[in-house]
């Protein structure tokens, strides 16, 4: 029988976004972020995909010969926790894969995580196993956290519109220009690498910084958080290739200002909302928000915020408005939600 869905109290982010501090963005050409500093409420002692395969306690496959799009299985032989990132891309097996949510495995464990497929023209193997490849571009985590909430709301499960997904990774080979003769997204990220290349260049990680607000054009797209500063310099040129993609994939503009001011507002409306509590896939909660005009997800484990992803709630409803202001919290308090879940 499927679990109702359970509602946190609103604000239940809030002590998790709340020690945060805006920096002053970095700007390249139509991309602006703005690094969060602060400390995290604890320190969670985890190994990254990447750096567990490099030290050989850590593989993904997939889940048996015939294999299964949306599902492949993570053995960690570690005695740490394993952390694999929404988003984050796996390469080789079969074809390549992205994660559907955040996933923190145990010591020792056999798991199935949730996956999309970004290589829609290949279904044979080429590797026995995955190797950790680049990040998603924001507009394609977005719409994939939006499908990824529904199905665990209907169906417990988080799964993706694979059919949506393979469509957001076509726009984005034709927005960038770059055919691929097995449609993959990894064949984007290396035809523009030159172009990739030059945001990466201008906007180096900023020291002491555990998360980050994008936006392109003066318009918010994307912030992920994590629990300490380790994390983010890991992943930053991965992560900021994602958001580049978005970038380059848009028309330029001379940008509006994008001002700290704007993403604290931001941060605020994060500590506002409610979130929906679903069984993280290994370790800790899965909680999901969808307000009317951000939606993301947190994982939650051993009572910190390990990685928390905020985006538009659609292209064309942001909370940051012309000049990238973002409503104020008397404007968004006004306006009425539906009936809540249950309240835990």
């Amino acid at each position: 029988m499927q679990p109702t869905p359970r509602r946190t109290e609103p604000g239940a982010l809030r002590p998790f976004v709340e020690p945060l501090e805006v920096a002053e963005p970095m700007v390249h050409a139509n991309l602006t972020l703005a690094p969060l500093r602060g400390e995290g409420r604890r320190r969670i002692d985890y190994l990254l995909a990447a750096q567990a395969m490099a030290a050989g306690v850590f593989t993904v496959t997939e889940i048996d010969e015939a294999g299964s799009v949306p599902e492949l299985l993570a053995l960690n032989t570690s005695q740490q926790m394993v952390l694999l990132l929404d988003g984050e891309e796996l390469v080789g097996a079969k074809q390549n894969r992205i994660l559907n949510t955040s996933v923190m495995l145990p010591p020792g464990s056999r798991t199935r995580i949730p996956v999309s497929c970004v290589e829609r023209g290949r279904w044979r193997h080429v590797s026995p196993t995955f190797g950790v490849g680049g990040y998603s571009p924001a507009r394609l985590r977005a719409r994939k956290s939006r499908q990824v909430t529904a199905s665990l709301r209907q169906r417990g499960r988080a799964e993706s519109d694979q059919a949506a997904v393979w469509n957001d990774v076509e726009e984005h080979l034709a927005a960038l220009g770059a055919p691929s003769p097995t449609r993959a997204m990894r064949d984007g990220l290396e035809r523009r690498r030159d172009s990739l290349g030059a945001y990466l260049k201008a906007l180096p990680y900023p020291q002491g910084a555990r998360g980050v607000v994008a936006a392109i054009n003066g318009r918010f797209a994307a912030a992920d958080v994590f629990d300490k500063p380790e994390t983010l310099e890991a992943v930053w040129p991965r992560l900021v290739t994602g958001y580049a993609v978005d970038a380059l994939s848009r028309p330029r503009k001379a940008p509006p200002a994008f001002s700290p001011a704007a993403a604290e507002v931001l941060l605020e409306h994060v500590g506002e909302v409610e979130c929906v509590r679903f069984p993280g896939i290994g370790l800790g909660e899965d909680w999901r928000f969808e307000a009317e005009d951000i939606v993301g997800q947190a994982l939650i484990v051993g009572g910190e915020c390990v990685h928390l992803s905020v985006f538009p709630s659609s292209e064309a409803s942001s909370p940051v408005g012309r000049g990238g202001r973002i409503a104020p919290p008397s404007q968004r308090r006004r306006r009425r939600r539906g009936p809540p879940d249950e309240v835990v």
